[in-house]
């Protein structure tokens, strides 16, 4: 079984303060605003295997969603917050996701299952592929990325999820873009563009800001049975 964290700090981040900062041992390397009313904070602990890092969600009311990846780019934690669920990488993936073959090759195949609350399995199989065009925002360099994922749901549906991510080399890591759930006949289920703006690194102002700024206003998140609001140490120790 994969150790499961939980970010200590988004235990004691109340939710009106400006800064954010991460839990002892961390180091805070990135922000992200995006589209969408979304921001991410990326940092890495020394406690954890060498090449993983963290990113943590923020939309108007607050952080919703936090993930550790690996070297390879591997979803191997994450922690709704929200939705209160937890998802670990399965064991053994068919086929690994890894940035490594990407940068390599321009293409990376994948098949692997997350386990959710440790009993609902998905599965995931696709592939990435680099279409060869860069976008260039406050100085880095990001590779556009264009992908198609069919998953296999816990209850036995299917759909897909196409769109475009950015690759950063520089960072070893993906930011969202534009991306849209198909369902089997090939409607449209939904859409979101969480399209990177800006990258903001430490002593730059705005780093580890807690507020998206971009399309902001129009997004309507909450809790089942409540709104995010809630007391965050209530919701992430009932992940527990």
């Amino acid at each position: 079984m994969i150790r499961l964290t939980i970010p200590m700090c988004l235990l004691a981040a109340p939710l009106a303060a400006q800064t954010w900062t991460p839990p002892e041992g961390c180091e805070g390397f990135l922000t992200v605003q995006q589209r969408g009313c979304m921001l991410s904070n990326h940092y890495i602990c020394e406690d954890d295997p060498e090449g993983d890092q963290w990113r943590v969600d923020f939309v108007e009311q607050g952080p919703i969603f936090a993930s550790r990846i690996n070297y390879e780019t591997e979803w191997v934690e994450s922690l709704g917050l929200i939705t209160q669920t937890q998802t670990l990488l399965g064991d053994d993936p068919e086929d690994r996701a890894s940035l490594t073959e990407l940068l390599e090759t321009g293409i990376d195949t994948y098949d692997f299952t997350t386990i959710t609350n440790g009993e609902e399995v998905t599965r995931y199989r696709g592939a990435d592929v680099l279409t060869g065009e860069t976008v260039e925002i406050d100085g880095h360099e990001l590779l556009v990325m264009e992908y198609t994922t069919e998953v296999d749901e816990p209850e036995g549906g299917r759909s897909r999820q196409e769109g475009i991510n950015y690759v950063s080399e520089e960072f070893r890591l993906f930011l969202p873009g534009a991306t849209a759930s198909l369902n089997p006949d090939g409607s449209v289920a939904n859409e979101r563009d969480n399209t990177p703006v800006a990258l903001i690194e430490p002593g730059e102002p705005g780093f580890f800001a807690t507020t998206p700024i971009y399309d902001c206003g129009v997004q309507d998140i909450s809790a089942p049975g409540g709104t995010l609001a809630a007391p965050l140490r209530t919701r992430l120790e009932a992940l527990r």
